[in-house]
């Protein structure tokens, strides 16, 4: 019953909803040393003080503090979610049931301008990048994460990760000055993947006959009509051996940390954003007002907590979006699977963890 919770000390009082205003002024009261009253006040019969109830929005407009100085600089916010990949940044309606490219895609070239332009901008004090993204072109990886190293050499990046931020989603973070995680972020897997597709049986069920003239003893690397032979397996390997190189110097470098030992926590290991830290693959952990308040931190702006500092979305009116007209369904998904999107996949090292994990 209500009165064993009260005696057990799992409740602090019982009232009606109409007592709440008594009961909570009573209690306010208690808390804060008051004066003594005058005689004339203490022969007055006292009226019971009574709180004043109102709902939330306006509770907060009462309770916020309008003392707050506004800076003139400011904090900006580049998002990188979805997909990495070549080109512009994409996102579709819905996230379609198709691997890799059925959700959002953060493209390089809105990315890269996106940070050249936050470069030229004298008034923004640093810059929080947040990061989504399970990864995707290790090409379109390497020009972004290009663009963050730049940055950060001249004003403060902080990498604040999301739900997950795998493969080419920490190569993007990786020199930032301070990544911040939440200790659940699937992050990590350092490593690289590749795939070349095989035509040949399916032009088959379908009746089709392809034919390719090459000349050349390599000329048909990029055939997908025929398999790979050993020579170019062997060449397939050395080029993603190179890539998963140049990703372990990133990260050596990024957070300084010694090349000949990150194996022990790369090769395509996914780390929960606790791990991660024990790792030093990350700084911190918090929310996205905690990567505010560290960032104004390392910019040394004023203290947000008395000072106004705007922080500001760069991304908002760049982003596209594919948008289906009236009876053009399939001609927005036709969009997002069109042939050039798949090809900056196909044949390329890939900075991307292989599967999607959602919390």
């Amino acid at each position: 019953s209500a009165e064993d919770a009260l005696a057990a000390g799992l409740v602090d009082d019982l009232a009606y909803q109409d007592e709440l205003v008594y009961l909570l002024a009573e209690t306010a009261d208690d808390e804060e040393e008051t004066a003594e009253s005058s005689e004339e006040e203490a022969e007055k019969p006292a009226a019971r003080p009574q709180a004043v109830l109102a709902e939330w929005p306006k509770a907060k407009r009462a309770l916020t503090e309008k003392s707050r100085r506004r800076s003139r600089q400011f904090i900006g916010v580049i998002s990188i979610e979805g997909l990495i990949n070549m080109g512009s940044s994409q996102s579709p309606p819905i996230d379609l049931p198709i691997p890799l490219v059925g959700g959002q895609m953060a493209g390089e070239q809105t990315l890269v301008y996106l940070l050249r332009q936050a470069e030229q901008l004298n008034e923004m004090a640093g810059l929080i990048l947040h990061v989504d993204s399970p990864g995707g072109s290790a090409l379109a990886s390497d020009l972004i994460g290009r663009e963050v190293q730049r940055l950060s050499q001249k004003k403060p990046v902080l990498a604040y990760m999301g739900g997950s931020a795998t493969s080419g989603g920490y190569y993007v973070s990786a020199y930032a000055r301070h990544i911040m995680s939440q200790s659940l972020t699937m992050t990590g897997s350092i490593g690289v993947v590749g795939f070349r597709l095989h035509t040949q049986g399916l032009y088959n069920k379908l009746g089709l006959n392809r034919t390719a003239l090459d000349r050349g003893e390599n000329a048909s690397f990029f055939n997908d009509m025929q398999p790979l032979t050993a020579e170019e397996l062997a060449t397939w390997q050395n080029m993603i051996e190179h890539a998963y190189g140049q990703f372990k110097t990133v990260v050596a470098e990024g957070r300084n940390l010694p090349y000949d030992e990150l194996d022990a926590i790369c090769l395509g290991r996914v780390w929960t954003g606790q791990q991660a830290a024990a790792h030093k693959l990350v700084d911190s952990h918090g929310d996205f007002i905690d990567a505010v308040y560290k960032l104004a931190e390392l910019a040394e702006l004023p203290d947000p907590a008395t000072h106004d500092i705007p922080v500001v979305n760069l991304f908002a009116k760049t982003s596209r979006h594919v948008l289906p007209q009236p009876f053009e369904v399939a001609e927005s998904i036709a969009n997002l699977l069109a042939p050039e999107r798949l090809q900056t996949l196909n044949r390329k090292p890939l900075f991307v963890s292989p599967y999607v994990i959602k919390i």
